[in-house]
Formats: structure tokens, C-alpha cells, sequence
């Protein structure tokens, strides 16, 4: 359109030139063919007009949907804002509970070791019971006054004057106090003889548990473990064994295997409900979910 224009331009300046320098030698073709030049641009222009205003009222109607569209984003923005903030605010209260949670759970796993602590190290101070010697018999028949024994020149060993093992009474008492006096090695010796020569013995179970407990003073892992693991094993009914199973557990988890710790928590729970050891188990697995 434009170089229709243009054409038509430079084919109007010879005749208005003419016109200008000597309108009487215009003739009447030139004045048509200029009045059909000068109606032919200005239908162009007003044509050119036209479509200026059909892309302008076009740009306008795209500006008015682009404009809508920014709308309804900014709007969405706002509720997405809005809604995160919301969850946000939830999340924070969750975590609050959460951490009070685990703060009352954790006291109350101290306070039930401390009680256990404080049970273990009772009875550990408490005296076993001396069985009442056997009154000697006379060469009547009668019973007459026992006849006073000196002691085993050595703990656990045979007594020199009689030739008699020591029992497991003193066997036990002289290992804690080895135990006690920081000799774990003498101490471990002394309970392996109680449970060689006292399998059946009621300290048999408490003797297996301390050789564990010396084995982990030293620091000693692998041993540590597997005799806790013999004390659950060889005595699952007494005293010590849900004791020895939760410090396995223990144990376990501070070498960083929290999978197998969870395993060993769950079975004092399992095997052993009604023992300290299974709430403080409880209130342990519940931290590491």
C-alpha cells in the first residue's frame, strides 16, 4: 500500500507543477487523471487508516486479555501465599508439639534409668545371703559342734585344708568386689568359674551379665555384645535378662547400627512387657521413628 502511495505521489508532481507554472496549459485528461491520483491516495489513506485501527483496537483487545491474565496469576499468587502460610503456621505447631514431646520423653527415659540405676546399684550393695554350715557329724551319730574351717587360700580356688571349691556365694561376692576395685580381667575369671562349676546356680545369671558389663567398661564391643546376648540366651528367665538385652540394645546403637537397635528395643518389649527395661525401651523406639 505504501508503494502504491508513493507511485501515485511522484505521478502527481509533474502535474501539480504544471499546474502551478502554467495552469492554462493543463488539459481536462490531466485534471482527471489528477483527480483520480488524489481520490486514489485518499482512499488509501483512509484505508491505511483503517487497518492502523484495526491494530490498534486488536494491541488493545490483547492488552485487555494479557491484563486479565495478569489478574487471575496475581490473584492465585495471593491464595497460593496465603495457603502456605496457613500450612506453614501448621507445620510450625506440629513441630512445637513434636519437640515437647520429645523432651517429655526424654525425661522420662532419664528418670527410668536413673530408678534402674539406682535398683542395679542396690542390689549390687545388698549382702548375699551365707548358707548356715552343716553341723559335723560325731562318731555316734550324733551331731555335735561344727568344726571351724580356715577360708580358701585363693577366691574361686579349691580350699587347701579341705580340699572344697569354693561356693557360689563367695564366688560371686569375691568378682564384684574385684569388679568394684577395677580388676575386670580377675573378676571375669572369677564368674567363669562360678558358671563352669554353678551352671544351676541363682548367681549364674547375675555372673553372666557382669562379665558382659566389664567387657563393656573395656570397651570391648564384639564381647560385650555376644555376652549380653548369652545372658538372654542360657538364663531368658531371670532378672538380668531383660536388663542385658536393653544395654545389647544400647550398645548396638552407639556403634551407629540403629536398624538392629530398634530390633533388640523391640524384643524387650516383646519378651519382656511388664519389666522397666520395656518402658524404657518404648520411650527409646519412639525416638528413633
Amino acid at each position: 500500500m505504501i508503494q502504491s502511495f508513493s507511485r501515485r505521489v511522484w505521478r502527481l508532481v509533474p502535474l501539480v507543477a504544471l499546474a502551478a507554472t502554467g495552469g492554462c496549459f493543463a488539459t481536462r485528461s490531466d485534471m482527471r487523471i489528477l483527480q483520480g491520483d488524489i481520490a486514489a491516495m485518499r482512499a488509501d489513506v483512509l484505508k491505511g487508516q483503517q487497518e492502523q485501527k484495526d491494530a490498534l483496537m486488536q494491541t488493545q483487545r490483547l492488552i485487555a486479555i494479557a491484563s486479565d491474565s495478569v489478574a487471575k496469576i496475581s490473584a492465585r499468587t495471593v491464595a497460593i501465599q496465603g495457603d502456605v502460610r496457613g500450612e506453614m503456621r501448621v507445620v510450625r505447631e506440629q513441630l512445637l508439639q513434636v519437640q515437647t514431646l520429645l523432651g517429655q520423653s526424654q525425661a522420662t527415659i532419664a528418670r527410668l534409668r536413673a530408678e534402674m540405676e539406682a535398683r542395679n546399684a542396690m542390689m549390687s550393695m545388698a549382702p548375699a545371703p551365707v548358707p548356715a554350715p552343716e553341723p559335723a557329724a560325731t562318731s555316734s551319730g550324733r551331731t555335735g559342734n561344727p568344726r571351724p574351717t580356715t577360708p580358701p587360700s585363693a577366691p574361686g580356688s579349691a580350699d587347701t585344708s579341705t580340699g572344697v571349691l569354693a561356693g557360689p556365694n563367695q564366688l560371686y561376692t569375691t568378682g564384684r568386689d574385684q569388679l568394684l576395685r577395677g580388676a575386670t580381667a580377675t573378676a571375669r575369671m572369677t564368674f567363669q568359674e562360678l558358671i563352669t562349676n554353678y551352671p544351676q546356680s541363682d548367681y549364674a545369671a547375675d555372673a553372666q551379665f557382669w562379665i558382659a558389663e566389664s567387657l563393656a567398661k573395656e570397651n570391648n564391643v564384639p564381647a560385650a555384645d555376644a555376652a549380653y546376648a548369652a545372658v538372654v540366651s542360657a538364663y531368658p528367665t531371670s532378672a538380668k535378662a531383660p536388663t542385658a538385652l536393653y544395654k545389647r540394645a544400647q550398645l548396638v546403637l552407639k556403634q551407629g547400627n540403629t536398624q538392629q537397635a530398634k530390633q533388640l528395643f523391640e524384643q524387650v518389649v516383646a519378651r519382656f512387657p511388664r519389666s522397666d527395661e520395656a518402658e524404657l525401651a518404648a520411650e527409646t523406639l519412639k525416638t528413633l521413628r
